[in-house]
C-alpha cells in the first residue's frame, strides 16, 4: 500500500511540474512578445508603373492690365486686396471729390487762350468799341460765374471741415461730460469718508484708554514682584497673577483698536488727498467742457451761415456754361464781321483761326478733365485677379502713374520649379499634371514648357499652367506629372526598399512554425531598382510576386530578426 501511494505522489509531481512549465513557457513566450519589434506589411504584385516627377513652387498670375488716373487725387478708400478676383464694373478705389491740379492749370491756360484769341480779334484798323465793350460785359459775367462755382467748392470744402470740427467738438463734450460725472461719483463717495474730527478723537480716546491700561498693569506687576519678595502663600500669588494676565490681555486688545484706529486716520488722510485731486480734475474738466460747448456754438452757428445760399454744382456749372456761351457768341459774331472786313488780311486771318483752334482743344481738356475730376471711383476694366496694390489711403495719385495691377484670371496661374536633367526627360510639354495640395473643385494643371535652368547646369525648369478657383497669388503647390506607363513583374512600395553598403534590399515576412505556434521572421532579399515614382518602385529580385514585404517597423531591423504584425 505504501508503494502504491509512493508511486501516485511521484505521479502527480510530474504533472504538477510540466503544467508550470507549460505556464511558465507560455508566459515568457507572451512576455517576449511584448518587446518584440512591430512591423507593418503590403503585399508585391505584378502591374504597370507610371514613372513621376514632382516638385514645389509659388502660383503666380498671367498678364493683365495696370490701373492708372490722368490726374493728381487723394485715395479716400482702397476697396479691394491682393489675391481678389475682380468683375468689369467693380470698385476698386474710391477718391476725395476735389480737383485735381491738372484742372487748375488747365482752366488757367483756357482763360489765357481766350483772352489771347480776344486780343487778336479785336486787334485791328477798325472800329470795334461797341463789339468790345460788350465782349468785355460778357467776359465779366463768365468770371463771375467762375468765381462762384469756384468759391462753391471752396464752401464745400470749408462745410466739411466745421461738420468735422464740429463732430470733434461734440466728442469732446461727451467725454469731458463723462469725465464730470465720473468725478461727481468719486467726490460723492470720498466725501462720506473724511469724517478727519471724529477719527482722530476716537484716536485720542483708545489711546488714552491704552494708557490707563498699561498703568494698571504696572501696578499688578509691582504688586506680584512685592507678594513674590514677602514670601506669600501661592494661592495668593497665584490670584494676583492670573490678574495681571487678564489685564495684559485687556492691553493687547487696547493696542490693536489704537492699531485700527490709526489706520483710519491715515485713510481719512489719504481720502481727503484723493478728494482734492478729483476735485482740482473736476474744475479743469468742467472749464474745458464750457470752452468746447462754446466752440460748439460758433461752429454751429458759421456751419449755417455757409449753408445759407449755396448752389448745388450742377446749378453753377449750368451758369458757367451759359455765360461762356453768350461770351462765345459775341466772339464768334465780331469774328464773322471782320471775316467780312476787306481791311483784315490774310495773316491775320491765319493766326486768329490758330488761337480759335487752340481754345478750342483746351477747352475740350478742360471739359475732361471736369468729367473726370466728378469720378469719385475708379472701376475695373475686365475680369481679373488683383495681383498687386501700389498705394493706399490718404495717399496721392500722380498722372498716369500705376496705383495697381489686375492679373488676367482667363490665363491662370503658372508654378516653376527645377527638376534634374534625368527627370526632364520622363515627361513632356502637353502633359496633364496634378496638384497634390489643392482642396478645392475643378483644380487643373498642365506642363506648359520644358527649359534649361540657366542657374543650375544639369536642372532643367517646368513649367505648369494652372486653373483653380481658391488658388491665390503666392500661393506654394506641389505638382506631379506623369512619365510613360510600363508593365513590371514585381512592383513594391518605396517605403519597404531599405539601402547598406551591400546595396538595395527588402524585408519579407515569413512565417515559421514552432510548438508555441507561428513565428514571423524578417528576411533579406536583395533587390534592383528598375523604376519608381513618388510611392512605388518597379524591382528585380529572387521575389515571385506574391510575398509580403515590411513596409514599416517600430524599430531598425536586422535579417533573421524576430517580429511582430502591427494590429489593425
Amino acid at each position: 500500500m505504501e508503494k502504491k501511494n509512493k508511486k501516485e505522489w511521484i505521479k502527480n509531481a510530474i504533472i504538477v511540474f510540466l503544467v508550470i512549465m507549460l505556464i511558465f513557457t507560455f508566459c515568457s513566450d507572451s512576455i517576449m512578445n511584448m518587446y518584440l519589434p512591430e512591423v507593418s506589411t503590403e503585399a508585391v504584385a505584378s502591374g504597370k508603373l507610371q514613372e513621376s516627377v514632382r516638385g514645389s513652387g509659388n502660383a503666380e498670375l498671367g498678364s493683365g492690365y495696370l490701373v492708372k488716373i490722368k490726374e493728381s487725387r487723394t485715395i479716400k478708400s482702397v476697396n479691394v486686396k491682393t489675391g481678389q478676383t475682380v468683375k468689369p464694373g467693380d470698385v476698386l478705389f474710391t477718391l476725395e471729390a476735389s480737383d485735381g491740379t491738372e484742372l487748375d492749370t488747365a482752366k488757367s491756360t483756357y482763360l489765357d487762350l481766350q483772352t489771347d484769341y480776344q486780343k487778336k480779334l479785336l486787334g485791328t484798323d477798325h472800329n470795334y468799341d461797341k463789339d468790345s465793350m460788350a465782349i468785355k460785359a460778357a467776359k465779366a459775367e463768365y468770371d463771375k460765374a467762375v468765381d462762384n462755382l469756384n468759391g462753391i467748392e471752396a464752401k464745400k470744402k470749408s462745410i466739411k471741415a466745421k461738420q468735422k470740427a464740429l463732430k470733434s467738438c461734440e466728442g469732446k463734450i461727451a467725454k469731458y461730460e463723462e469725465k464730470i460725472t465720473d468725478y461727481d461719483t468719486k467726490i460723492n463717495d470720498l466725501a462720506t469718508k473724511t469724517d478727519a474730527a471724529s477719527a482722530q478723537a476716537d484716536l485720542l480716546s483708545k489711546q488714552r484708554i491704552l494708557a490707563g491700561l498699561n498703568n494698571e498693569l504696572s501696578d499688578i506687576n509691582a504688586d506680584l514682584q512685592a507678594l513674590k519678595n514677602a514670601g506669600a502663600d501661592a494661592a495668593e500669588i497665584t490670584v494676583k497673577e492670573r490678574e495681571r494676565r487678564d489685564k495684559a490681555l485687556e492691553v493687547s486688545n487696547a493696542k490693536n483698536d489704537v492699531s485700527i484706529a490709526e489706520n483710519t486716520v491715515n485713510e481719512i488722510a489719504a481720502n481727503i488727498t484723493c478728494l482734492a485731486n478729483y476735485t482740482s480734475k473736476r474744475t479743469t474738466a468742467n472749464k474745458k467742457l464750457t470752452t468746447y460747448k462754446n466752440n460748439q456754438q460758433t461752429l454751429s452757428g458759421e456751419l449755417e451761415t455757409l449753408k445759407t445760399g449755396l448752389m448745388t454744382r450742377e446749378e453753377a456749372e449750368a451758369a458757367v456754361t451759359e455765360k461762356e456761351n453768350a461770351w462765345n457768341s459775341l466772339l464768334a459774331d465780331l469774328e464773322a464781321k471782320k471775316a467780312e472786313d476787306s481791311h483784315t488780311d490774310e495773316s491775320d486771318k491765319i493766326e486768329l483761326n490758330a488761337a480759335r483752334q487752340k481754345l478750342v482743344a483746351q477747352k475740350k481738356l478742360v471739359e475732361d478733365l471736369m468729367a473726370s475730376s466728378q469720378q469719385t471711383e475708379i472701376k475695373a476694366e475686365q475680369e481679373g485677379i488683383v495681383s498687386s496694390i501700389d498705394i493706399a489711403a490718404g495717399d496721392s495719385t500722380q498722372p498716369d502713374t500705376p496705383i495697381a495691377t489686375i492679373a488676367s484670371s482667363s490665363e491662370g496661374y503658372t508654378v516653376k520649379f527645377s527638376v534634374t536633367k534625368e527627370q526632364a526627360v520622363k515627361v513632356k510639354a502637353g502633359q496633364k499634371a496634378e496638384v497634390e495640395n489643392y482642396y478645392g473643385d475643378e483644380c487643373k494643371a498642365v506642363l506648359s514648357k520644358i527649359e534649361a535652368d540657366p542657374e543650375n547646369p544639369g536642372y532643367s525648369i517646368l513649367t505648369f499652367s494652372v486653373s483653380g478657383s481658391d488658388i491665390n497669388t503666392g500661393d506654394s503647390l506641389t505638382i506631379s506629372v506623369g512619365g510613360e506607363s510600363k508593365a513590371y513583374d514585381v512592383i513594391c512600395p518605396k517605403s519597404s526598399i531599405y539601402e547598406d553598403n551591400n546595396g538595395k534590399f527588402v524585408l519579407t515576412l515569413e512565417s515559421k512554425n514552432t510548438p508555441l505556434g507561428n513565428r514571423y521572421i524578417a528576411v533579406r532579399h536583395e533587390v534592383d531598382v528598375l523604376a519608381e515614382n513618388d510611392t512605388k518602385a518597379a524591382i528585380s529580385s529572387d521575389l515571385y510576386g506574391y510575398e509580403y514585404v515590411i513596409v514599416t517597423a517600430s524599430e531598425a531591423l536586422t535579417p533573421g530578426q524576430q517580429v511582430k504584425l502591427k494590429e489593425e
